[in-house]
């Protein structure tokens, strides 16, 4: 019966460590969405929020990750800490932000025309303040630069040619210089974090918690060792997860024939 009793406690211990704070989507609200288009704008409340949105599939996902698993959940000794967005998406993160700390400076950025209307739109009908938005690509220097607008959250910077849209892009490096300190750093855009870390590395000292998704090519692991390096010599320890796990046979699959082979969830903070 002791036996049995601790097996119990530690099942709900560990349900408890995976599950986050906030509420779980209801069943019934899941199926509603999950049979829903995913061309048009559509308004739902999601537990407290109000939520517009496209594709009712992603918004699942993202509001699992965001709310139920509270990947970027973070701690602060200050009522309002400065939090940076880098592929900010329709807003959901930043909704997290400002319901962990309702007083936090957030800086988001958006390229992608489309998603950043909705990010403009949950801010705005959620009554957020000391929010910034910027619809502009983070990367390597003040320019315009082709982009792959698909209006989902795999929208990237294309680098090997000249198709897709135009739009306006911000060196990362530069921004960070007119803080003292940023409180939590985020940067998820798809394939081009690679360029921006090796980049900022000189400035990454100044960031206390880093949360990174890398993407990256088997064939490319120096990269991921490169990243890992500069994490460390700015002063990170690194705890790594899967963002997705694409092949059950590794020796035997090797590659999975996608646009990239390994998504990651770096989670850097200060030693």
């Amino acid at each position: 019966m002791i036996a049995a009793s601790k097996i119990v406690k530690s099942i709900f211990k560990k349900r408890r460590r995976q599950q986050g704070s906030f509420k779980r989507i209801s069943w019934l609200k899941e199926k509603i969405l999950k049979h829903q288009e995913d061309l048009q704008i559509k308004t739902a409340r999601v537990n407290k929020f109000l939520v517009s949105y496209k594709r009712p599939y992603e918004l699942l996902h993202t509001y699992r990750e965001i709310f139920e698993r509270e990947i970027y959940r973070f701690s602060s000794n200050k009522p309002s800490p400065v939090i940076i967005d880098c592929g900010a998406n329709i807003g959901l993160s930043v909704l997290y932000y400002k319901e962990l700390f309702p007083a936090a400076q957030v800086i988001a950025f958006e390229p992608d025309q489309s998603n950043f209307h909705l990010l403009e739109r949950n801010v705005a009908q959620n009554h957020l303040n000391d929010v910034t938005l910027y619809q502009k690509a983070v990367w390597i220097a003040d320019e315009t630069i082709s982009f792959s607008a698909s209006e989902t959250e795999a929208s990237h910077i294309v680098t090997d040619n000249n198709t897709g849209v135009t739009v306006p892009a911000i060196r990362l490096r530069d921004f960070l210089t007119q803080f003292d300190e940023i409180d939590f750093l985020k940067i998820d855009i798809e394939g081009a974090e690679w360029e921006v870390i090796l980049d900022c590395a000189t400035s990454l000292s100044k960031v206390q918690k880093l949360f990174l998704e890398y993407h990256g090519k088997v064939h490319e692991t120096e990269k991921l060792t490169h990243l890992l390096s500069i994490a460390n010599d700015a002063g990170f320890s690194v705890y790594i997860k899967m963002a997705a796990d694409h092949l059950a046979f590794p020796f035997v699959e090797k590659t999975p024939g996608l646009t990239y082979d390994v998504q990651l969830n770096l989670f850097c903070y200060k030693k």
